[in-house]
């Protein structure tokens, strides 16, 4: 065991054990068809006593051992009597055998082989990149997914592509190359080989600023799933105007992605849940832990889930919860949630339903680093099962900006369009948009910055107050409904900012 790679003991272990137990069919569920073959043999060759021979197959070589092919077992019938007739402990990989599972024979030799290995150590492991089983053996297979690389793997991958890229300098510390290789968590062994050199290729130096370009392997991924967007966030922490009481929040967590915090014992943190009033930057929040936490933004399009054109509603969430897993660390942004249980209070259920119980037990029992970020404007429409304590760690109420929030969010937007603040009377401007949304005071910068542009002069008060007095912010047209909004959120929520309107 001391020559096995750390990085495979894990799936080393687990393959062990099956054999060990007598198990005689094991599904492993993996891309990496290769490296599951890989560890295969490195269990073959030392987890026991002295070697068990280990027989690969496939349709276009047939059973094949240490290289010798043998054409005659090419087709599946022929190979699956090979291991019944061939006397003696031995491991063997079928490759895709689930593409001839619609011939009967070839399920009803499975279950033969079933009842004819369990006294014996001998065992057949279907490979396939997913999981196609017909009903007549479910009972008869045992299922395992295969882990991918942990990061010590990725390291000594990092390693090797370096060592073959001499003339590039490496200019991180510990610390700043633990989190560089957290950015390829999530792939395979050869699309993790494949980025590295690719970066090794186009840059001189491989700093913290170069993990922006392995993110692109983890849109590739994402964009193949048809169900989720990859968001790329820029938004800085000082681009959300106040939300103090979240900004700290969120900074307590960074802490978690360090490797003492997770020795500690340190939980990892589960997700966040932010109401409040359309326009007051829930969206912005997410977009914020995603480029402050340095990891791939995933956005669920719940419309799409249910519309069918992805497979059924079911299908289509395994499909996105499983591509999230996929590229984890990762963050999942579920845009206005309730929209997606709508129904679930509905006498008779349906796909909504069975949807929101999976998710919800999804929630609940993942154990891959999947933070869920969820939004909802109509928060009273969530049922209390999402929010009770442990679904989420927190659920924060996103109100109207107060005076010093307006001031910094008016700062903000003229900053971000070039434009110096300081020249302006940005407290009399914060003082005129009481009631406003971050949303309402952005569009009251822009439509200023138009006025001003069509007379070919610079911004000025004037072309402000002007947007302003054109404007009937949403605190006035649904005040009724915002009441009734804050009520709820008085014993429910988190306030995300800190103190209230003077």
């Amino acid at each position: 065991m001391a020559s096995l790679s750390a990085e495979r003991q894990s799936n080393y272990e687990m393959l062990r054990r099956l054999i060990a137990a007598k198990v005689s069919i094991v599904y492993v569920v993996s891309w990496e068809e290769e490296r599951v073959l890989d560890t295969l043999r490195d269990v073959a060759a030392k987890a026991f006593a002295s070697p068990v021979p280990f027989f690969t197959w496939s349709v276009t070589e047939g059973v094949s051992l240490e290289g010798v092919e043998d054409p005659e077992t090419r087709e599946p019938l022929a190979a699956l009597d090979h291991v019944l007739s061939r006397k003696g402990s031995a491991l063997y990989a079928f490759k895709d055998l689930h593409a001839h599972f619609g011939d009967a024979r070839v399920v009803r030799r499975l279950r033969d082989i079933y009842q004819a290995l369990k006294a014996v150590y001998k065992t057949i492991f279907l490979v396939g990149p997913r999981l196609v089983l017909p009903p007549d053996v479910e009972k008869d297979v045992a299922v395992v997914d295969f882990a991918l690389p942990t990061l010590v793997e990725i390291d000594e991958i990092f390693h090797s592509v370096a060592v073959a890229f001499p003339k590039a300098t490496i200019a991180m510390n510990d610390d700043e190359r633990a989190e560089f290789l957290k950015s390829l968590a999530g792939l395979t062994a050869d699309e993790v080989r494949s980025a590295l050199t690719r970066l090794f290729m186009s840059r001189k130096q491989i700093d913290m600023g170069s993990s922006d370009l392995l993110q692109e392997e983890k849109r590739q991924i994402v964009r193949k799933s048809g169900i989720l967007d990859f968001i790329s966030s820029h938004v800085r922490y000082e681009e959300l105007g106040g939300l103090e009481n979240l900004k700290e929040w969120l900074k307590l967590r960074e802490h978690y992605f360090s490797s003492e915090a997770r020795n500690a014992g340190l939980p990892m943190p589960k997700g966040v849940l932010f109401t409040g009033i359309s326009g007051c930057g829930k969206s912005l929040c997410v977009q914020a832990i995603a480029a402050a936490w340095h990891m791939p933004l995933l956005r669920l399009d719940m419309n799409l889930v249910f519309s069918g054109a992805a497979g059924t509603p079911e299908a289509a969430l395994g499909t996105a919860v499983r591509t999230a897993e996929s590229v984890a660390p990762s963050i999942l942004w579920v845009d206005e949630i309730e929209t997606a249980i709508v129904g679930t209070g509905r006498a008779g259920g349906g796909a909504d339903t069975r949807i929101f119980s999976t998710f919800l037990t999804w929630m609940q029992e993942k154990k891959s680093f999947v933070f869920v970020a969820a939004t909802a404007n109509e928060i009273d429409a969530l049922p209390p099962e999402l929010l009770r304590k442990g679904r989420f760690d927190e659920i924060f109420f996103v109100d109207l900006p107060t005076l010093d929030e307006r001031q910094e969010i008016f700062a903000v937007h003229l900053a971000k369009r070039g434009i110096d603040p300081r020249g302006l009377e940005i407290l009399s401007l914060a003082q005129t948009t009481m009631g406003w949304s971050g949303a309402e005071i952005e569009q009251c910068v822009v439509s200023g910055i138009y006025e001003a542009y069509g007379q070919r002069r610079a911004l000025d008060m004037s072309d402000l107050y002007k947007a302003t007095s054109r404007m009937v912010p949403l605190s006035t047209t649904m005040a009724e409904r915002i009441k009734q909004i804050k009520r709820w959120a008085d014993t429910r929520a988190v306030k995300a900012s800190r103190g209230g309107e003077p």
